[in-house]
């Protein structure tokens, strides 16, 4: 009981320490951190911390706050020691007086505070932001400009997907979307688990909640687009009816994977889900391929694989200018038809329409004669397919490494690197895998190249302690040390960094030695 005090009394310490300092960086990807020192230098910026400093790239930051302004100027040419003895000092590409520039230098960092200050006051979700648009009800913790974007998104999707499946929004009912910042304040008032992005809630009061994955944009543009489409099938499906799994899932991953121009504000449509596309030509290869019949008659998806055939049929269908309008038609038939409906046994308060009518449907509108015969055309549209970008590799990495499939998983994250993957949490989920396999120096050297991508992830540095420490001899252990002792310093409310630390560095930390 009482260690357990001591690290919480330490970590109140530590946090006090960075908020009264007042240093602070403001990430381009709307990151924002409160540091105990920062020392601006040409290229980089050095965050020091109590167990040690991160270097952080300035291609990285959009605004930051140094207390200690503009520092002192070095000589390094005999024009700039000449210069200097005039008390010029250089800013901005010119030379000019010190008082000039410790005026604007000042004019500057207040102008910074200003700004990161409006961030701040809107971090916690008491202080959300709350804006409405056309269609929808917006609350979030991301910043204003970072809202505004994804507000336009939604906007446009919306036309995209009304225009084409003639969707019409009850007046005067807009969904509500919820938008984290935060990971605890979404898995705590989103009441989901840890591994969970993003939900629609389809039951009274409707609503879509998801996280800003900063690390991976691009994630959460799928999980965004895969979610907002269940809500708009929603609004497309008659009454209390739902559609079959295959055609909820596989449209949703169908338009998840949709590309936004932010100059264009335009929204095209069937691209390839290259990580399911991964997953996809690994079974094949394996020999573990879907049938068809049994895709169509499924009532329920148990695991993510399936959602990986629905998304190829659905692209496939989708795809073709001769099946879109006949495949249109049919989703038309189930979501709005007259045909006789019977409970859906995922949730009876559901109806939908018998698995048989429904085959029979889907033969009669797309013209399919034989299932047998057509299942083969599918297999063969998938293997026409190709993975073309590293991203396709980490999806899968991370989908295997959340199923237990680690040897896959390792494949698969090499293949993203040799891509010349820039995601971080592909080097982050690499290197913990790594540590598991007990190969120490590989996680090391993989872990150091995310360290590059995303300086200010303290769980990068308690990996990189971890592998360290794995290494046994005396020296490695004492980095290892520091480097976890330095992850808590950076984040000290994180209690998962101290998860599974040696009781040597957890006593460290208890005394609260440097």
């Amino acid at each position: 009981m009482r260690a357990r005090t001591t690290l919480s009394t330490l970590f109140l310490v530590c946090a006090a320490a960075a908020s009264a300092a007042g240093d602070s960086l403001f990430f381009k990807d709307g990151r924002y951190y409160e540091v105990p020192k920062l020392i601006e230098r040409e290229k980089d910026f050095e965050v020091v911390y109590p167990h040690g400093s991160v270097i952080v790239a300035k291609e990285l930051v959009q605004d930051f706050f140094c207390a200690e302004g503009g520092g002192s100027v070095e000589a390094r040419t005999p024009e700039e020691a000449e210069k200097l003895a005039l008390g010029l000092v250089p800013f901005e590409g010119k030379w000019i007086p010190k008082a000039r520039r410790d005026q604007l230098v000042e004019k500057q960092q207040q102008e910074r505070r200003a700004q990161l200050d409006e961030y701040r006051k809107h971090q916690e979700w008491r202080d959300r932001y709350q804006q409405d648009t056309k269609h929808f009800s917006f609350e979030f913790t991301v910043p204003l400009d970072v809202g505004r974007q994804y507000m336009d998104m939604f906007e446009v999707y919306y036309d995209t997907f009304a225009k084409e499946w003639k969707v019409q929004q009850p007046k005067g009912k807009k969904l509500k979307v919820c938008f984290y910042n935060k990971r605890e304040d979404f898995t705590r008032i989103g009441n989901v688990s840890e591994n969970v992005l993003g939900y629609f809630r389809f039951v009274d009061p409707i609503e879509l909640n998801f996280f800003y994955e900063r690390q991976d944009e691009r994630l959460t543009l799928d999980v965004l687009f895969h979610e907002l489409n269940h809500y708009l099938f929603f609004l497309h499906t008659k009454d209390n009816w739902q559609l079959e799994p295959w055609i909820e899932e596989g449209m949703a991953e169908y338009y998840g994977a949709s590309q936004w121009d932010p100059t264009t504000k335009q929204m095209s449509l069937g691209h390839q889900q290259e990580g399911r596309l991964v997953i996809l030509m690994d079974e094949m290869d394996g020999g573990e391929n879907q049938d068809l019949e049994g895709l169509l008659r499924d009532s329920v998806f148990q695991d993510g694989i399936k959602y990986a055939w629905a998304w190829s049929l659905c692209h496939k269908l989708m795809e073709n200018a001769k099946t879109r309008p006949k495949f249109k038609a049919y989703v038309d038939k189930l979501a709005r038809g007259t045909a006789e409906r019977e409970a859906n046994p995922r949730n009876p308060n559901f109806m939908w329409v018998k698995r048989d009518f429904a085959i029979d449907q889907f033969k009669k509108t797309l013209g399919v004669q034989d299932l047998d015969a057509y299942e083969k055309e599918w297999y063969d549209y998938i293997r026409s397919m190709k993975v073309e970008s590293a991203r396709g590799y980490h999806a899968a990495a991370m989908f295997c490494k959340r199923w237990d499939r680690n040897v896959r998983a390792g494949v698969f994250f090499k293949k993203a690197i040799e891509g010349y993957t820039t995601n971080p949490s592909t080097y982050l989920g690499y290197g913990e895998l790594l540590i598991e396999d007990d190969k120490a120096k590989e996680a090391i050297e993989v872990l150091q190249k995310g360290i590059q991508l995303d300086p200010m992830n303290p769980h990068m540095y308690r990996h990189l302690g971890e592998a360290y420490r794995k290494l046994a001899d005396g020296d490695s252990k004492d980095t290892g040390k520091k480097y976890q002792l330095l992850a808590i310093d950076m984040d000290p409310y994180d209690s998962t960094l101290t998860w599974g630390l040696d009781s040597e560095v957890l006593a460290e930390l208890g005394s609260g030695g440097n």
